[in-house]
């Protein structure tokens, strides 16, 4: 046990300047309408909002666009509301990682909710509280309001929150100096220090991470969540994640919806309680064992073999060929190899990289 950790959010002091709400939003107006209401109904309510609205793709989004606008001025009769409304479509990742690096160039910290993102009444107060908890221990790089556990992890955890090598967006908190450290807006769309995708360190959690990543690379598309979390693997940080959510999703089946667009999953909303208000804190900053544990390889080479359309450029193969142990663990690799060699060529046929 660390005796430097606090134990209990309710012993953790508010700070008499409270982090700044960065909202993000586009074309949802009716799921920000919602947001809007659970921000109202704060315990404690924020005393700065800043709201980034992205420009407009397409005319159809400008009526959409400028809808989001009216509600958030309206609501500024409530709480100070800051709007940055962009010129120009910048896409999802850009205008938040533009949105992050220019609030946190000017406050130490920020909290962050989404468009489709409702909190709890308990929300801000226990992010506040545990951006002051950690503050000043550099290893935890962010914190977050949504529960995401392995089914595999141990049921008789009793702390209501918990480290995680994942990053979880959905309530989302970060401070200046961590954000400023892997400098995002400076880094390629698909940034990822370990180099291949198969040389990000594969964990029950970070297994799903490295797959995610594959995608991005050879879809060429970005993902802001997914380059922070491996960006902050790479040195070597934790998050700050509950074991019950205390914000839910009401972006499903949304047609502007980025990433899930169809009905919501089952997983999603499973762990969101509407009267959570999370206290106890984990007593140390080291991860529970089956968090830290690394894939063996023949557990990676099948977590690999499950996913559907993945393949193995002779680059990859190579690479886990060299530093595979054992000539049956080398065979396995191989054998993705081979039998993935047709998805390969559809790829180059259609001129697609692989």
């Amino acid at each position: 046990m660390n005796t430097n950790l606090p134990l209990s959010l309710d012993n953790v002091a508010l700070p008499e300047k409270l982090p700044p709400l960065v909202i993000i939003a586009f074309t949802r107006p009716e799921l920000i309408k919602e947001v809007l209401t659970g921000v109202s109904q704060q315990l404690l309510l924020p005393q700065q909002i800043i709201a980034f609205v992205d420009g407009a793709r397409k005319a159809s989004d400008e009526p959409l666009i400028s809808q989001c606008i009216n509600l958030l001025e309206e609501f500024s009769s409530q709480i100070p509301v800051k709007i940055i409304a962009r010129s120009q479509n910048l896409g999802c990742d850009k205008n938040i990682i533009l949105a992050f690096t220019e609030v946190l160039s000017e406050y130490d910290s920020l909290i962050h909710l989404n468009d489709d993102i409702v909190p709890n009444r308990f929300f801000y107060d226990r992010m506040c509280r545990l951006l002051e908890a950690y503050r000043h221990h550099q290893e935890v790089f962010s914190i977050s309001s949504y529960a995401s556990l392995p089914e595999e992890l141990d049921k008789s955890i009793n702390s209501d929150f918990i480290l995680s090598k994942r990053v979880f967006d959905w309530g989302f908190g970060i401070w200046a100096d961590r954000w400023h450290d892997i400098d995002l807006v400076n880094r390629p769309a698909q940034y990822n220090p370990f180099g291949g995708f198969y040389n990000i360190p594969a964990t029950i959690q970070t297994k799903l991470t490295l797959v995610n990543q594959f995608w991005l690379e050879h879809n060429n598309q970005t993902d802001w969540v997914i380059t922070i979390t491996i960006a902050a693997l790479y040195k070597n940080k934790i998050h700050i994640i509950p074991t019950t959510s205390f914000i839910r999703n009401i972006g499903f089946e949304h047609p502007d919806s980025k990433t899930y667009k169809g009905k919501e999953p089952q997983w999603a909303n499973a762990r969101y309680d509407e009267f959570a208000r999370p206290d106890s804190l984990p007593s140390s900053l080291e991860l529970v064992d089956i968090l830290k544990k690394s894939l063996n390889e023949v557990e990676f080479v099948r977590y690999l073999s499950a996913q559907n359309g993945l393949w193995l450029s002779p680059s990859a193969v190579w690479s886990l060929l060299w530093r595979t142990r054992g000539l049956y663990h080398k065979f396995l690799f191989l054998k993705l190899f081979i039998t993935r060699i047709p998805v390969m060529l559809r790829r180059l046929r259609n001129g697609l990289p692989v």
